[in-house]
């Protein structure tokens, strides 16, 4: 099968920018919501650092009402405008440029929020054409977790969801403790191993948080990456497959 058969955007519309392709990270968020579309039907959906577009465009394509897509990079905001244009041109599709919440109205409470956040525990990285931020976690990797969880469950609605991964070195029982501690409920639902190139593998902080996530094997090295599915608490929730359940 040719590539133009599978619908593949091998371009943009815009001059001078080549499109971002998503991350193994991304894929994990968007297997799960094929596998659970009724987390995306007429939801209203937050992409946090929407990156390629392609969590905001899954959403989309899945059925949900609306979305908002948000990066700190305007040079990804005007790609994922691009391509969520083709993608559903009738779509309410709102943008926003800033840092983390920052870039979110005040007043918004989302159904369903994705995020596939910069979290490679490292000060500083040599990526090519990505911007100097992209995927550089700060020497922890938790210098971008930390503000998202901490603003997360005043942006869900009642019943609402998240779904985001996290490298599991940078500490996923903390993780896990501080949206415990906040109300919310959070389970790991899938796992991987991403291979560290040999850039990155020089980035590496000696930090880690919980170092049986990084692994060493023949000769390589992998870190663990997990999925994590948060449902915010209330007199009802929706199940990770999107149907509603009583707390």
């Amino acid at each position: 099968m040719a590539v133009d058969d599978l619908g593949v955007m091998t371009s943009t519309g815009i001059a001078g920018l080549r499109p971002f392709w998503p991350s193994d990270y991304s894929g994990l968020i968007v297997r799960h919501l094929m596998r659970h579309p009724g987390l995306c039907r007429g939801r209203h959906v937050l992409d946090l650092g929407t990156g390629s577009g392609v969590l905001a465009g899954t959403a989309l394509q899945l059925g949900a009402t609306d979305v908002v897509a948000t990066d700190l990079d305007p040079d990804a905001l005007h790609l994922a405008e691009d391509r969520l244009a083709r993608i559903a041109p009738e779509a309410r599709v709102q943008l926003g440029q800033g840092a983390m919440w920052d870039a979110v109205e005040s007043d918004l409470r989302f159904d369903l929020v994705l995020a596939n956040l910069p979290n490679f525990p490292a000060e500083q990285l040599q990526s090519g054409s990505r911007a100097a931020f992209w995927s550089v976690g700060g020497e922890d990797g938790r210098k971008v977790l930390d503000p998202f969880l901490a603003g997360l469950p005043k942006r869900l609605r009642q019943g609402g969801s998240a779904v985001f991964t996290q490298n599991r070195c940078v500490g996923l029982r903390m993780t896990l403790d501080r949206l415990a501690e906040a109300g919310c409920g959070a389970r790991v639902v899938e796992t991987a191993l991403v291979p560290v190139g040999p850039d990155k593998l020089a980035a590496l902080s000696r930090i880690s948080h919980e170092p049986e996530g990084l692994i060493e094997m023949a000769g390589f090295v992998f870190l663990e990456v997990v999925l994590v599915v948060v449902e915010s608490e209330g007199p009802e929730r929706r199940s990770i497959s999107g149907r509603e359940k009583t707390a």
